[in-house]
């Protein structure tokens, strides 16, 4: 044979280059399922995880006994304790000392009270109705101090109507002794509130009745 036969002859019996066979794809389904399981296990390692860390601490560090209320009788206990420490005025609770006016029959009397500061018109609602518990009404306890509300020097006392009833009951000079001793209360202890208006259910009051509940009333002026 020639060179060139030999040639043709090594080229066809070179081996032809093997196929792979394909790769078979995973399933949907089954990737799926094995991160689901993934996710799975790191909750519950988790959870289990902080909930040890939680005994530890609970035992060791921060959860002290002392600091835990799980029970009614925890919660009343804190209640109890809390009053303690306002009634003594720690932990940087003020109170107020009131000179409170109320009606002793057709003259007014005078006692000191002792209130936890807060807002104002908390303290002129606490002091009102200190008042009128010792202004000697019948149906005291059944009157309400619906609002308090100041605007620049003059306060403004929404009632409940049972006031207006309790008024009448009292009748014209008892009923202004009462204002007085309210108003009086107000001015002493509240600057720079220095008059009141009186308010009915929220609405204006009608005029008539014991007294006129309509007018601003405030103390005369102590200038001659």
């Amino acid at each position: 044979m020639s060179d060139r036969q030999d040639e043709r002859m090594i080229q066809r019996r070179r081996p032809h280059p093997r196929r792979e066979p394909p790769k078979k794809k995973t399933p949907f389904l089954l990737k799926f399922l094995s991160w689901l399981g993934v996710i799975l296990f790191c909750f519950v390692l988790g959870y289990l995880g902080t909930e040890l860390l939680m005994r530890a601490l609970d035992k060791k560090v921060f959860l002290n006994p002392e600091n835990r209320y799980e029970t009614n009788d925890d919660l009343e206990n804190l209640k109890a304790s809390e009053q303690r420490r306002i009634a003594g005025g720690g932990d940087g609770v003020r109170q107020l000392n009131l000179l409170i006016y109320y009606a002793n029959g057709e003259e007014i009397n005078n006692e000191e009270f002792s209130v936890t500061a807060r807002t104002q018109e908390d303290n002129i609602k606490e002091a009102l109705e200190r008042v009128l518990s010792m202004s000697e009404l019948a149906n005291a306890q059944q009157i309400e101090l619906k609002h308090v509300f100041r605007n620049a020097d003059t306060v403004f006392l929404d009632f409940s109507q049972q006031f207006v009833s309790e008024l009448s009951a009292i009748g014209e000079k008892r009923s202004m002794y009462l204002l007085t001793s309210i108003v009086r209360t107000i001015q002493e202890n509240f600057p720079p509130i220095i008059q009141a208006r009186f308010l009915i259910d929220s609405k204006s009051p009608k005029s008539g009745g014991a007294v006129d509940l309509t007018r601003i009333w405030k103390m005369p002026s102590s200038k001659s």
